[in-house]
C-alpha cells in the first residue's frame, strides 16, 4: 500500500508540475517576446526610424537556436549543428535577394529581458543591429535554460517585396479614426531586384483589399489616414510601385473605439506581396566556432557598412570573423552583434509565477505526509 502512495504522490507531483509550472514558463517567454518587441520599436521611433514588424519565418529561426542553447548551452551564433544565422532563416523559409540573405543576429543570457536589453543597447554592434535602417522585420526566441534564466535571440532581416506598414507606430488600439500611417522602404537593393520592387515611388491606400477607388499618390514615409466608419477591428493596405511599375501589397490592422495603447507588440504578420520571393538557393557553410563565453566580455565594436548596399558582383557565402563570432549573412556583410555576456544568472523564479509555487509546495507536502504513513 506504501509503494502505491508513494506512486500516486509522484504522478501528482508531475500533474502539478505540467498543469501549473509549464504554462507559467510559457506565458513568461510569451511576455518577454512582447516585452522585447516594444523596447525594439521604442528605440527605432525616438530616432525617427521605422518599427520592425515580427516576421514568423524569423520567429521560428530565433527560437530553434534559442532552444538549441538551452538545450546543448553551446553559446554563441554557431548552432550545435554548425549552423549560423544565415543558415537558420534558410531554413525557416525566410526571403532571399538574388545575391543572398540580409540578415543578422542577437543573442545573450540574462534572467530579464531588461538587462539583456540593456547589455544589447550599451554594446555599439548589437546596438547597431536594433537601430539598422535597412532591416524591416525582426524575430525573437525565449528559451528558459537550466541553470537559470534566459537565452534571447533576435534575428533581424529585410526581402525582397515586403515593406511593412505600421498604424500609429504598431498600436494596437486607437480611439480616433484619423490615423498615422507609418510606411517602409527597399534600402537593401534601392533600385529593386530583378522583378522585386526598388524604392517605392508612389502608393495607392485602402481600406479595402480590392483598392476599389484608391488613387495614386506619391510616396511618403508618413500618410495621414482615415480608417472605415464604425467600431471595432480596422485594416488598411498599401500598394507600394516604383519607377519602373514593380509592385507590392502590405496591410495592417487596429481596434478602433477601445483606448489607445501604443504597445508595438503585435502578433507577428502574414505581409501580402504581389510577387512572393522563392528560396531555392542550396548554402555550403564552414563554420568557425565561436569564442568560449567569458564572465566579464570585452566587446570590441566595428562599423555598420553604410546603407547604400548595391552588389557589383555575386558574394561567396564563406563566414567571417568579427570579434569572435561568425558574420550572419551574406554580401553586403551585415553587423553582427559578438558573443553576448553569459555573467552567472539567478533562476527566475518570478517567470513560473508565485502561484504555480504556492501549489508545488502544497503537492510536496502531501506527498512527504502520504510517504510517513
Amino acid at each position: 500500500m506504501t509503494k502505491l502512495y508513494m506512486f500516486c504522490a509522484r504522478a501528482l507531483v508531475l500533474l502539478a508540475i505540467v498543469v501549473w509550472v509549464l504554462p507559467s514558463v510559457a506565458r513568461a517567454q510569451s511576455n518577454a517576446v512582447a516585452d522585447l518587441a516594444a523596447r525594439i520599436n521604442r528605440e527605432r521611433l525616438a530616432r525617427g526610424l521605422a518599427p520592425l514588424a515580427l516576421n514568423a519565418k524569423l520567429m521560428a529561426a530565433a527560437q530553434a537556436h534559442a532552444d538549441d542553447i538551452a538545450r546543448t548551452t553551446q553559446f554563441g551564433h554557431t548552432g550545435s549543428d554548425g549552423s549560423n544565422a544565415t543558415v537558420r532563416v534558410a531554413r525557416a523559409g525566410y526571403g532571399k535577394y538574388s545575391w543572398g540573405y540580409r540578415v543578422g543576429e542577437n543573442w545573450a543570457r540574462y534572467h530579464s529581458v531588461a538587462d539583456a536589453f540593456a547589455m544589447w543597447m550599451e554594446s555599439a554592434p548589437h546596438r547597431n543591429n536594433i537601430l539598422h535602417p535597412v532591416y524591416r522585420e525582426v524575430g525573437i526566441g525565449v528559451a528558459a535554460t537550466s541553470a537559470g534564466g534566459f537565452v534571447y535571440i533576435l534575428n533581424f532581416g529585410a526581402q525582397p517585396n515586403v515593406l511593412p506598414i505600421f498604424i500609429n507606430d504598431a498600436a494596437t488600439e486607437t480611439k480616433s479614426p484619423e490615423v498615422k500611417l507609418t510606411l517602409t522602404t527597399e534600402d537593401v537593393m534601392a533600385a529593386g531586384d530583378g522583378d522585386s520592387i526598388g524604392r517605392p515611388t508612389q502608393v495607392q491606400i485602402s481600406n479595402t483589399p480590392d483598392f476599389v477607388g484608391a488613387k495614386w499618390q506619391e510616396y511618403a514615409a508618413s500618410i495621414v489616414w482615415t480608417l472605415a466608419p464604425g467600431g471595432g477591428a480596422k485594416t488598411v493596405y498599401v500598394k507600394y510601385r516604383d519607377a519602373k511599375g514593380r509592385s507590392a501589397t502590405a496591410s495592417d490592422s487596429i481596434t478602433l473605439g477601445a483606448p489607445a495603447t501604443a504597445t508595438a507588440t503585435k502578433p507577428p504578420a502574414t505581409r501580402t506581396s504581389t510577387r512572393a520571393p522563392i528560396v531555392t538557393a542550396t548554402l555550403a557553410f564552414t563554420p568557425t566556432p565561436s569564442a568560449t563565453p567569458t564572465e566579464t566580455p570585452t566587446l570590441t565594436p566595428t562599423p555598420t557598412e553604410t546603407p547604400t548596399l548595391a552588389p557589383t558582383a555575386t558574394p561567396t557565402i564563406a563566414p567571417t570573423e568579427s570579434d569572435g563570432a561568425v558574420a550572419a549573412s551574406h554580401a553586403p556583410a551585415p553587423t553582427l552583434a559578438p558573443e553576448a555576456d553569459t555573467a552567472t544568472v539567478k533562476p527566475d523564479f518570478a517567470a513560473l509565477g508565485f502561484f504555480g509555487i504556492s501549489v508545488m509546495a502544497m503537492v510536496l507536502g502531501i506527498v512527504k505526509f502520504l510517504a510517513t504513513r
